[in-house]
């Protein structure tokens, strides 16, 4: 039980920097408060079971094993036992466990400290560092689960039969999850999404939160949580509202009564949209424009387009044009019509019937 209690103060305390020194440790490490080394964890598991073992192992001597037995015991943890043609060595295994978990450790740190410090003045662009440092973690992985395996005593030899039962797997049941993975890749390296975009695929539409190897987390307007598989990302048709840049443009229709000075509409409708901070003027995109559309059934049709600095903002600048527009007209006297319709009730004669 001390042994216990001393891990989970030492290892376990690391999580939350209990004590001073594990405070300082952290510090130097670069760790915030609520930063988390996933491998941690594993190599607290791998600490209590050696601990439990270690206890069952004295409290079998302390009981008066004997001598034989134990021999044969250590032989078994030790050295291994065949089951099926297949040997297996307890000790190999949780040392082999014990090598992947730091190993998954030592690269959550790096890809901590890639992210956090030594990719932002690299001069990299956001999708390029979220890439470099998605695909280190992966590779880091594959390498911890690599030595780990060795450690345990696993022969590589055997690989290609690994590989002739996964490719059985895949031919059978794993089309999809291998179809998401190579799609995750494709996305990581050509970034048609990349995180914070505002994209739309089918009936989704909102913000890419997180790009993982199987999935897409997409936070629609609702603050809805949409998981997307990202075959469907390579397969479909998505629109991307700011894959090289924020610009965007944006239409609001107007309809104004017949008898209105048209010119005066059209030179309303541009000093408003130059007034607008977040529509563009400076000739980076093209300037606002009004269009006469139609002679409508009630009403002469206009459209107000504008491109704007941030299409984030798309719906917060149309409802300040629209009150800008209201107010506008109402000083000018420009009514804004609504569909009428006249009703004539025309009466028939009725003939006359017998009581």
């Amino acid at each position: 039980r001390i042994f216990l209690f001393a891990i989970d103060e030492i290892i376990g305390g690391c999580f939350s920097g209990k004590y001073r020194w594990q405070q300082g440790l952290r510090h130097q490490l670069g760790i915030s408060k609520g930063d988390r080394l996933i491998g941690m964890t594993w190599i607290r598991l791998i600490f209590k079971l050696l601990a439990w073992s270690v206890g069952f192992l004295l409290f079998l001597q302390l009981w008066g094993l004997p001598e034989t037995v134990e021999k044969v015991l250590h032989g078994y943890l030790v050295d291994g036992f065949t089951l099926g043609g297949l040997l297996i060595a307890p000790a190999r295994i949780v040392f082999g466990a014990f090598i992947f978990a730091c190993g998954w450790t030592a690269v959550s740190w790096f890809k901590m400290q890639l992210e956090k410090r030594w990719l932002r003045h690299a001069g990299f662009s956001q999708s390029a560092q979220e890439t470099l440092v998605t695909m280190t973690g992966y590779c880091g992985f594959a390498l911890a689960v690599i030595i780990g395996l060795s450690s345990a005593g696993f022969s590589f030899s055997s690989l290609a039969f690994i590989a002739g039962a996964l490719s059985v797997g895949i031919g059978f049941g794993m089309q999809n999850i291998v179809n998401n993975f190579v799609s995750g890749l494709i996305i990581l390296f050509e970034r048609p999404v990349k995180r914070g975009d505002w994209i739309s695929i089918g009936k989704t539409e909102g913000y890419v939160q997180k790009i993982s190897v199987r999935s897409t987390l997409i936070q629609t307007f609702d603050r809805s949580d949409v998981i997307v598989p990202n075959s469907e990302l390579i397969s479909n048709q998505v629109t991307n509202m700011m894959l090289n840049d924020n610009f965007g443009r944006l239409i609001v229709p107007i309809g104004v009564a017949y008898g209105s000075d048209t010119e005066l509409v059209r030179t309303l409708l541009l000093e408003i949209a130059g007034n607008n901070e977040q529509v563009v003027n400076d000739g980076s995109a093209p300037k606002p424009l009004v269009l006469f559309l139609a002679f409508g059934d009630n009403a002469l049709n206009f459209e107000l387009r504008c491109h704007l600095v941030n299409i984030d903002k798309r719906l917060a600048v149309k409802s300040a044009i629209n009150y800008e527009i209201d107010r506008a007209f109402r000083e000018h006297k420009i009514s804004m019509p609504f569909p009428q319709r006249d009703l004539y009730i025309k009466e028939f004669p009725f003939p006359n019937k017998p009581i």
